[in-house]
């Protein structure tokens, strides 16, 4: 799906916190040496979403949204999975919370990009985030 407007990337924005939060608290009950890490990364998410959604409200108007287009943002190239198979173990959880990571990096550092002409605090937000991702994959390459 094209996300042609902040609206759309905000919507995506909370998809893709709240798959993966929901990915964290699974394997959380699932690998209780990951549970620590895992569950403060889902009240993370949380506040990340929260923090998006208070920053575009605080900045939108009417022409701000009309005319804010993130034209190569497509959803399709920011897609992960969130499943790991019966009898994973937690390298496996590990391996794919940092492809979780980085995929979502990848998105808010794009979205920073397209968006940085048009306004600062979005996009200095968004880089805030990803520099968190990052900071998450240093702790998951590490494990």
């Amino acid at each position: 799906m094209k996300l042609n407007t902040m609206a759309a990337v905000m919507t995506f924005v909370s998809k893709i916190e709240s798959e993966s939060a929901r990915f964290y608290e699974t394997q959380a009950n699932v690998f209780p040496e990951l549970k620590d890490t895992f569950l403060a990364w889902v009240k993370e998410n949380r506040k990340f979403e929260k923090l998006v959604k208070r920053t575009y409200f605080g900045v939108i108007t009417d022409t701000l949204e009309s005319n804010y287009c993130f034209e190569t943002l497509d959803s399709e190239g920011y897609a992960f999975p969130t499943n790991l198979a019966d009898g994973a173990d937690p390298s496996e959880a590990t391996g794919r919370a940092f492809e979780i990571e980085s995929t979502i990096k990848r998105f808010y550092l794009e979205a920073a990009r397209l968006s940085d002409g048009l306004m600062a605090d979005i996009p200095r937000l968004f880089k805030k985030i990803a520099k968190e991702r990052e900071e998450r994959c240093r702790i998951l390459s590490a494990a």
